[in-house]
Parts: structure tokens; C-alpha cells; sequence
């Protein structure tokens, strides 16, 4: 099914295979048990909304995740999108600066994208998750290699971890996820929208202890193959001397964090954890 998307959007614009999603999504809603229950406690819990309300956003963020999974595979068969930027500037100013620096990913909007749509000025290496099908993994890497950037395959026993240092210190960018758990990793608790969640520990302890740039990048969608570009430095002032790593990496996630809730105000629907992310008491 995978490869066939692919075909199609080589000829079809994504836009015609929308009103597909409305009927595809429903599949998932019905026996997704726990991605379900997840965004449900999210509209009905965390944002509030009655069950009425809660349950119409809960269809709406499914569809909006599967318009951004099409927009995916469009640009897996070589289909561009629109996009306007905020902030980057800033993205362009580190890239041509002679400091590794770290980007810090979320899975809210469509973030994959992002790294089809931006070609680095330097290399970039994607700390990824390799769980998914193989389709995924091999077109991923691919689109990805185009646009200079080069994976880094998570592994179960930390090696990464390494692999991480070397980029920093060569001068080259990281892009790590930092909102959500592998492999029993360690976290920090913290507060997003009112509600305690765990995050990873790592990403904000290897920023802290190699004291380098981190921003944070959003690619939010706004309509047909429009999107918008979010870039956020989260670490202006934030290495002072003679503070320790734990509490310079606890600065770093609430910042993270703020920039989250700012991106979740502006797009609501466009928050795609599914399963119970928070701290469910």
C-alpha cells in the first residue's frame, strides 16, 4: 500500500486523496484502542472540552494526522510543498557558524518534512527510531540523504551516544527527538498545558554537558501543501558558569516545553501523541 501512494503521487496531487482520509481514518479510530484513548484524554482531560466537543476534535486530529501522513509520501515521490518561516534566520546563522549545535524535534506538526524541504549547509545527522516498515525506513533515509542529512540508528544498548559526540564535535548538527521514550531510557518529569509528563532524559543532559547551541524547528500545516516553519533558540543565556548539567538540562526542557505549548495554542489539532503521553493519576 505504501509504494502504491508512492506511485500515485508521482501523477495525482495529494489534495484529491483527502476526502479518502475522512472514511481511511475511521478504520484506526474504531480499533486504535490506545492511540484513541490517548488523543481523547487529550481534548477531554488536558484541553478541557466536553465529551461532544472532545470527541469532534478527536476525529479532527486524526484527519489532520493523515493529511500530514499523504503530505509525507508525496514527498517521498518528489512532490514540494509551500511553506513561510519564523524565525529562521536563526537556523541559517548557526549553520554557517563553525559550533556543532543540537536540534531538538517534537512530534507535533508534520517534523518529518521539515528535513525533506531544508537542505543543510552542513551535515546533519537524524538520531532515528528504526522501528518503522521498511518503505518508511528506505524512502526516509533516501529523501533525507538528498537534502544532506544522514541517519543515526537508535540502538538498544547506548552506542549512539558516541556516535552523538563525534557530530558535535566535528561542528556538525544533531536533530534528536526529545518527547518521547526508548528503550527504558531515563526522563525527567515535568508540566506541559497543566499536566505532568516524562521526558527523555538524554537529549537535554548530551545538550548540557557539550554546551552548544539548541533550537527547536515546527513545521506546522495550514492548508493544502501549505505549511508554516517554526524555528526556536532555546539556549540564549542558558550556560553560565559553575552550574551543573542536571540544572542547565532542566532549563533546556522547560524552555522546549514553552516552545511546545506555544506551538499547541496556534495548532491545537496538530498534536500527534498517540498514546497516553501523560501522567494519567
Amino acid at each position: 500500500m505504501q509504494q502504491s501512494l508512492i506511485s500515485i503521487f508521482r501523477h495525482v496531487n495529494p489534495k484529491y486523496l483527502y476526502p479518502v482520509v475522512w472514511v481511511w481514518i475511521c478504520f484506526y479510530i474504531v480499533f486504535g484502542t490506545t492511540e484513541r484513548r490517548g488523543i481523547w484524554y487529550y481534548w477531554r482531560t488536558v484541553q478541557g472540552k466536553s465529551r461532544l466537543s472532545a470527541a469532534m476534535n478527536l476525529y479532527m486530529s486524526f484527519l489532520e494526522f493523515g493529511k500530514a501522513i499523504l503530505d509525507r509520501f508525496a514527498a517521498y515521490a518528489g512532490r514540494k510543498v509551500s511553506f513561510e518561516t519564523d524565525g529562521y534566520e536563526d537556523m541559517v546563522r548557526l549553520q554557517k557558524g563553525l559550533s556543532g549545535f543540537i536540534v531538538l524535534s517534537s512530534h507535533i506538526g508534520n517534523q518529518e518534512l521539515a528535513g525533506y524541504t531544508f537542505k543543510a549547509l552542513k551535515p546533519m545527522y537524524v538520531l532515528a527510531y528504526m522501528g518503522d516498515t521498511a518503505t518508511v525506513n528506505e524512502n526516509r533515509e533516501r529523501m533525507l540523504g538528498q537534502m544532506g542529512l544522514h541517519l543515526i540508528p537508535l540502538q538498544s544498548d547506548g552506542s549512539h551516544v558516541i556516535d552523538m559526540h563525534n557530530v558535535l564535535s566535528d561542528g556538525n548538527i544533531l536533530s534528536i527527538h526529545a518527547d518521547r521514550l526508548f528503550f527504558n531510557s531515563k526522563t525527567m518529569c515535568a508540566s506541559i498545558l497543566g499536566h505532568e509528563a516524562d521526558y527523555p532524559e538524554g537529549p537535554f543532559r548530551v545538550a548540557s554537558a557539550e554546551r552548544v547551541p539548541v533550537v527547536s524547528i515546527f513545521m506546522m500545516r495550514e492548508g493544502c501543501g501549505k505549511y508554516r516553519v517554526f524555528v526556536k533558540v532555546l539556549s540564549e543565556g542558558c550556560y553560565p558558569e559553575n552550574i551543573s548539567s542536571r540544572v542547565i538540562a532542566r532549563q533546556l526542557l522547560q524552555r522546549y516545553i514553552e516552545a511546545n505549548e506555544e506551538m499547541i495554542r496556534l495548532y491545537p489539532r496538530q498534536w500527534f501523541h498517540f498514546y497516553q503521553f501523560w501522567k494519567n493519576k
